[in-house]
């Protein structure tokens, strides 16, 4: 027994590590590292709770040391449409399969992100209605699949943001959502003294991985960093694809 829970904890503490150190480099992508991870030694509820008190804490962290470099403009322009596309995304759910959901949209990301790193700008990215667009969607998906990073992601994007201001924007704008998140499970009851220990004992190790990927930050050029976060996206749309073809056959 004893090895079974060392085994499991060094899983949690890797996983951890590598999404914070995700996190501290692109500003997003926690749950697309963790969440497998964390669900080879934990039950789903477990891995939710896990997985938003970390969202929260990394999230701080990136915004406060980034906070000079946000497009704050920009985040204020998206996060209204999210929390309105977070309501229709539980509308939505409720009449259609979440798996087809996340098929469609999965090829929409993988058709998406492969133009974008061909240098081939989204039509209305850099128009008013491009946040509202991106943030509904985001919004939408999250509480209906999951995949709430590629809006945003394929946003700053196409307008090509630099790094900096890339990865402070999209940290700022994920902070309120895995906030709402965050109390939405402790309302619900789904947040329990066993999860908040356990998330708690890992979040320096998250720290830890912070650190490493805002290093890296600083010695990556743009043209990587780019790849890098538009490769994270492709891989959120192929798994989503994936296991929604998966589930249906």
């Amino acid at each position: 027994m004893l090895s079974v829970l060392s085994a499991s904890l060094f899983v949690a503490l890797f996983a951890a590590f590598l999404a914070g150190c995700v996190s501290g480099l692109t500003g997003f992508g926690l749950a697309l590292i963790s969440v497998p991870l964390f669900l080879f030694v934990y039950d789903p509820t477990t891995v939710v709770a896990l997985t938003a008190v970390l969202s929260v804490a990394i999230n701080v962290a990136v915004v406060w040391d980034s906070w000079r470099d946000a497009n704050k403009r920009l985040v204020l322009a998206l996060l209204p449409p999210a929390f309105v596309g977070v309501a229709a995304g539980v509308a939505v759910l409720k009449v259609v399969d979440p798996l087809y959901i996340r098929l469609g949209v999965g090829v929409l990301v993988v058709l998406s992100t492969l133009l974008l790193l061909r240098e081939v700008r989204l039509p209305g990215a850099g128009t008013w209605w491009g946040p509202v667009v991106a943030g509904s969607a985001s919004g939408a998906l999250s509480t209906s699949t999951g995949l709430a990073a590629p809006p945003i992601v394929i946003l700053l994007a196409s307008r090509g943001l630099p790094k900096h201001t890339f990865r402070s924007s999209s940290a700022l704008f994920f902070l309120p959502m895995s906030l709402a998140g965050l109390v939405a499970l402790v309302l619900w009851g789904l947040m329990d003294g066993g999860h908040a220990t356990l998330a708690l004992a890992l979040v320096p190790v998250a720290f830890l991985g912070k650190l490493l990927g805002t290093a890296l930050l600083t010695r990556i050029s743009e043209k990587t960093f780019r790849r890098t976060s538009l490769g994270f996206t492709l891989l959120t749309g192929a798994l989503g694809v994936a296991t929604a073809l998966w589930a249906l056959i």
